[in-house]
Order: C-alpha cells, then structure tokens, then sequence
C-alpha cells in the first residue's frame, strides 16, 4: 500500500488529468448538440436546479448581462431554452430548458453517468463524504481563485523596463 505522501501526490497529479478529459467531454458534446460549451454550461445549470434566473446565470458563467442576453437569444433560436414570466413576480424572467433538446443531453450523457454511479456505488460511507468534502472545498477554492484573478485583471499592470 502507497505512503499517504505518494497517494496525496499521486492525487494532486490525476486532478488536472480528470478535469481535462471532463472538458473535452463537455466539448464534444457542445460540439454534438452545435452549441458553445458556454452554452452548454447555460443549459446544465439551468437543468440541474441550480438556478432559472438570467441574472444568476450570467454571475455563474462569469459573464456579463448583456453577453448573456445574446447568449440567450442564441439558445432560444437553437430550441434549448425558453424565456417564461417568474410566477412570483412577472415582472421577472425565468430561463426553462426545452424537454426535447434535454432528451438528446441525457442520452449523451448516460454512459459516463453511468460509469460514474457504479464506481460511486463501491465507495463506503467514509469515501463517499471525503469525496463530497473534497468536490465542495474544491468549489470553494476555484471560485475564490477565480474572483482573485479577475481582481488581478482589472488591477493596472506594472511596467517593466
């Protein structure tokens, strides 16, 4: 059995592997449906539960309202998305996926779904909460490095002569 030294290193080296393969994945994907990846991002988030709301949306995408707004009007010209009126306020928009187009993103998605449920499935109790503490702390850190280097990006770059 490995040293913990050599499996914590042996981790820290297959992470960057992982998130590579899962953005080629996600591309082609994009690529099998005709959308950007962003979009596709769009169409998860808004699948997922995560949110409904343009505004949100466009925070979590990292990208301005009216980029995301043009974004918008290219999904729902592509039959991925509807605009509908907030029941609660109608005032307000609300993003919905369209069910035929998600037909075709779970059909894409089910084989690597269902690799991932089986090997979930062999984890005990302990594995499965260490994973989940590691993926949520793991958020955590990329969202706070990202908002540093977007600070650092609109910071006057010095000039060296």
């Amino acid at each position: 059995m490995p040293h913990q030294r050599e499996l914590a290193t042996a981790a820290a080296l297959a992470l960057p592997r992982f998130v590579s393969a899962t953005v080629r994945f996600h591309t082609a994907v994009a690529d099998r449906l005709g959308v950007t990846p962003a979009e596709l991002h769009c169409l998860q988030l808004v699948h997922s539960g995560a949110t409904d709301s343009p505004t949100e949306l466009a925070r979590l995408l990292g990208m301005t309202t009216g980029a995301f707004t043009r974004m918008l009007d290219r999904m729902e010209r592509a039959r991925l998305v509807e605009r509908v009126p907030d029941p609660a306020d109608r005032r307000r928009l609300r993003v919905r996926a369209l069910p035929d187009r998600m037909a075709e993103l779970t059909e894409l998605y089910a084989p690597l779904a269902q690799r991932f449920g089986e090997r979930l499935a062999g984890f005990d109790r302990r594995q499965l909460t260490a994973l989940v503490s590691f993926l949520t702390e793991g958020e955590t850190a990329a969202d706070l490095a990202t908002r540093q280097v977007d600070k650092a990006a609109r910071q006057p770059r010095e000039i060296r002569g």
